[in-house]
């Protein structure tokens, strides 16, 4: 049986890549949100957004709209976690590591509402 690729709504372990010169972008392997799969990328890579342990951040408590807490469990979370939707890229579908689960259909909803708000907000 072959094993179903990721699809929107799913969380993975995902290496995001090291930066030169660094800045405030997420790198190294941590949970991330797969958004959205282009079906007609030229390679397979996803739209993803890479999450960061909850630790009551107050930039995180001020921009609920951007910065969305998600709580352990919560897609196979291990750990409390802030989704980081400034934060998304193309990612190479080779950086997948593991499946850790998805987020219902009702919670995935509202995630990609505040995702496609951005690209409208004024």
């Amino acid at each position: 049986m072959k094993a179903r690729g990721p699809r929107p709504g799913d969380i993975y372990l995902a290496a995001f890549p090291e930066h030169d010169p660094s800045g405030h972008d997420q790198e190294g392997v941590r949970p991330a949100l797969v958004l959205a799969v282009p079906a007609r990328a030229r390679f397979p890579v996803l739209l993803a957004a890479p999450m960061t342990t909850d630790r009551a951040q107050a930039w995180a408590v001020s921009s609920p709209g951007i910065y969305l807490r998600l709580p352990k469990g919560a897609g196979g979370l291990p750990v409390d976690s802030i989704l980081l939707l400034d934060q998304t890229r193309s990612l190479d579908a080779g950086r997948v590591r593991r499946f850790l689960g998805a987020l219902d259909q009702a919670a995935f909803a509202s995630v990609l509402a505040k995702w496609l708000a951005l690209f409208t907000a004024r």
